[in-house]
């Protein structure tokens, strides 16, 4: 069996993953990459259709890594964003314009990814191991092993960005506080009449809001999506529709901001949960992103939070660094948690 010595690893080699370890890798760290899915190709890792919502703070951080000229290409930003209380006339606008700033930027998950993993191959001091399930986890007097099945990698810190039903979280039985909002919620994609004018919008409805979030155009098609909450049995039924009855459902609630839906370009139903790590370390392991917390999609403030942590963490490491500290032991790990433990908290309350 192969051994692999790093200074960091990372379990999980999605969008909070990625990102953590090319921000590692700037400060001269031996970085793995454990993922348990196959080698990743953009030809045909395509079927992912969701967005994510980047906020002023992530794109700045994605700037200091050198990311953001390629991401920025294929974003569109947020100017505007009107939040409707049922009626249009119970309606509040918000914008960003004296700080000459957006409220945000929508992209594909998809196009971030591509972006994050061509930067990856570009960087000598990163391992991504693919294809690889953790068997175990074990704490040495100075350092820990990761157990895979071809691999057994010794590090300083292991890192948990392996998502809300987190592998590593359930094998070291670190304890979740959850909820359940006993809702659904149906994300839709599709090209539509009227130019949104790069305007979101909140429309809070009788049985759960509705979020309409522009997108970038599209071979001159104007393109959004939706985030809708709604009950789980009427949402349940409408995802079993087609598109030619689903699109007059739908443009009954969008059609006056954003013009009729001309064709739906994907589809997607999620039970509504949000959960939360009593504790964010273990011996020598922290978590990150979903790992740690999830939150009500309402805001789109879910990856923000992730990326809220890899900033964090990516100032916690310099410092101790700078310091001559060693990276991985209990006061680094207490560390991290009390600087992001709070603000998860609260957005999960």
């Amino acid at each position: 069996m192969k051994e692999i010595y790093s200074d960091i690893n990372i379990v999980g080699g999605g969008l909070i993953g990625s990102v953590l370890a090319l921000s590692l890798s700037k400060l001269d760290l031996k970085v793995t990459i454990v993922e348990k899915n196959p080698t990743y190709n953009p030809k045909k890792n395509h079927t992912d259709k969701r967005t994510v919502a980047i906020s002023e703070g992530t794109k700045h951080f994605l700037d200091k890594l050198e990311l953001w000229k390629d991401i920025k290409l294929f974003t569109e930003p947020i100017r505007e964003i009107k939040v409707i209380d049922r009626k249009e006339i119970n309606s509040l606008n918000f914008d960003n314009n004296r700080r000459h700033s957006n409220l945000g930027y929508i992209v594909r998950n998809k196009i971030i990814l591509d972006i994050l993993y061509k930067n990856l191959k570009k960087q000598k001091n990163i391992k991504i191991i693919n294809n690889s399930e953790i068997k175990s986890i074990s704490n040495l007097k100075e350092n820990i092993k990761i157990q895979t099945q071809d691999f057994r990698i010794i590090s300083n810190l292991n890192i948990a960005a392996d998502g809300k039903k987190s592998f590593v979280r359930n094998l070291l039985k670190t304890p979740v506080f959850k909820k359940s909002y006993n809702k659904k919620a149906l994300v839709l994609t599709f090209n539509h009449s009227i130019d949104h004018n790069k305007r979101a919008f909140e429309i809070f409805l009788k049985d759960g809001p509705l979020a309409i979030l522009p997108m970038k155009k599209e071979k001159d098609n104007f393109l959004s999506s939706i985030v809708w909450t709604n009950k789980n049995n009427y949402l349940d039924a409408l995802f079993k529709k087609n598109e030619k009855e689903i699109i007059p459902i739908i443009n009954e609630k969008v059609s006056s901001f954003i013009g009729n839906i001309n064709k739906i370009h994907s589809k997607q139903l999620f039970e509504l949960t949000a959960h939360i790590n009593t504790k964010f370390f273990e011996k020598r392991t922290i978590y990150v992103g979903d790992s740690a917390h999830s939150i009500h999609p309402i805001a789109g403030q879910g990856w923000n939070l992730g990326m809220s942590d890899v900033s964090k963490l990516f100032e916690l490491i310099k410092k101790y660094k700078r310091l001559g500290i060693e990276v991985g032991n209990a006061l680094f790990c207490e560390e991290y948690h009390n600087n992001v433990y709070y603000e998860a908290f609260a957005l999960y309350q």
